[in-house]
């Protein structure tokens, strides 16, 4: 794999192992999913949905320009995958992109304890306009991975229409005040299938559209009796 380093490569093999985010979801949403794999470094996520599900398409999203070269290089035998180097955000235009303290992985566009001085502009894409356009494209988006070191909040932009219609959602997050806030925007349609705590303000979700989960794990569920 091109552009593994010494910071990121435990990472990456956490990703392709399974251990951060649950793949045996993917058979929940059919053979041929569209996946839209935001954050997507030098391409492990994509990497894993492609060798499980090799009928997917796969929009992968990177702004940093040396991840996304390597992330060109990394999925290249793959067919249907539409690469997008850019920032998710707010916005149309550009935006500055801060540097990873150590490696490429942490970068962000928001300042942090992981994050260094250097920065470079980068385009950038409003969050809710980019994913609309591609659910037009594709009628549907079946799978959604959320991981940009915080670029998370811009999914608070998105039309609840829009998310209700994704089968699996997994995301890291990055900020405890920001978790409450989209569980609510999902109640009513998703179920919290799965969920690592690693910090307060850290770790890893995966969300299931309510009509997905299997009717044998449904049964397991325990309600009060009504008044």
């Amino acid at each position: 794999m091109k552009g593994l380093t010494s910071y990121n490569m435990k990472i990456v093999a956490e990703v392709l192992a399974g251990s951060s985010y649950n793949f045996q979801l993917l058979d929940l949403v059919g053979s041929q999913p569209v996946i839209v794999d935001c954050g997507a470094n030098i391409g492990s996520f994509s990497l894993a949905c492609k060798t499980l599900k090799p009928d997917c398409k796969i929009v992968a999203v990177e702004p940093d320009r040396d991840s996304f070269d390597a992330l060109k290089t990394n999925l290249t035998r793959f067919d249907s995958i539409t690469l997008v180097q850019a920032a998710l955000t707010n916005r149309n235009g550009t935006v500055n992109l801060n540097s990873g303290e150590n490696d490429g992985v942490a970068n962000s566009i928001f300042a942090g304890k992981m994050v260094s001085k250097y920065s470079s502009e980068v385009e950038s894409k409003a969050t809710a306009e980019f994913l609309g356009e591609v659910k037009r494209q594709n009628q549907v988006i079946d799978v959604l991975k959320m991981d940009t070191e915080g670029g998370e909040w811009f999914l608070l932009d998105v039309p609840t229409t829009l998310l209700a219609g994704i089968g699996v959602i997994y995301m890291e997050y990055h900020s405890a005040n920001f978790l409450p806030r989209l569980i609510e925007k999902l109640d009513a349609t998703h179920v919290v299938y799965e969920a690592k705590i690693r910090f307060p303000h850290r770790g890893e979700i995966a969300w299931v559209r309510r009509d997905l989960v299997p009717a044998e794990q449904r049964a397991y569920e325990i309600e009060p009796f009504a008044d």
